[in-house]
């Protein structure tokens, strides 16, 4: 496991209270396979001289190739424990192969197909495939090859009364 930590240099205020001391430790695991995810996020910080706690799962970034930083431009939040939210916007991580002190390619939060486009491709394909069996289920319609006439016998169907 690798613990990717971060801590401000300054006072952070939070309405009219002022914060200091803040900590924010993310845990990340990797893979013998090559990817890494982010497990837990835990948050202390000093307020009137009073130290606060909160841990989390932080559960954002999972099986991320090491060759991959994670984006997420969305406003995220994560409850924890004592009644504390982390909202993160605009974030980038990165835990293993930081070269120059800059994230390598990202990949995105975002979705590529969203569930309603989903929703429509899977109906658009029952519908296609209703109307080719459909079509074929008529192209398989075939004529009577006898007809009466007036000069060949009847026609006879047996039925039962």
């Amino acid at each position: 496991k690798a613990v990717v930590s971060t801590q401000s240099t300054g006072d952070v205020e939070v309405g009219n209270s002022t914060l200091s001391d803040v900590e924010v430790t993310i845990t990340f695991s990797t893979t013998d396979t090559g990817y890494w995810s982010s497990e837990t996020v835990k948050v202390s910080y000093t307020e009137d001289g009073t130290t606060t706690t909160g841990e989390g799962t932080f559960n954002s970034a999972d099986m991320i190739s090491q060759d991959f930083s994670y984006a997420c431009t969305y406003t995220t939040i994560y409850d924890l424990s004592n009644s504390m939210k982390l909202e993160l916007e605009l974030f980038q991580l990165q835990a293993v192969n930081v070269e120059n002190n800059k994230f390598a390619e990202s990949y995105q939060c975002v979705n590529w197909i969203s569930k309603g486009a989903w929703m429509g491709i899977f109906a658009g394909l029952i519908l296609i495939i209703t109307t080719i069996l459909s079509i074929m289920m008529l192209m398989s319609v075939t004529t009577p090859d006898r007809f009466e006439t007036s000069k060949s016998k009847c026609l006879i169907i047996p039925h039962e009364h």
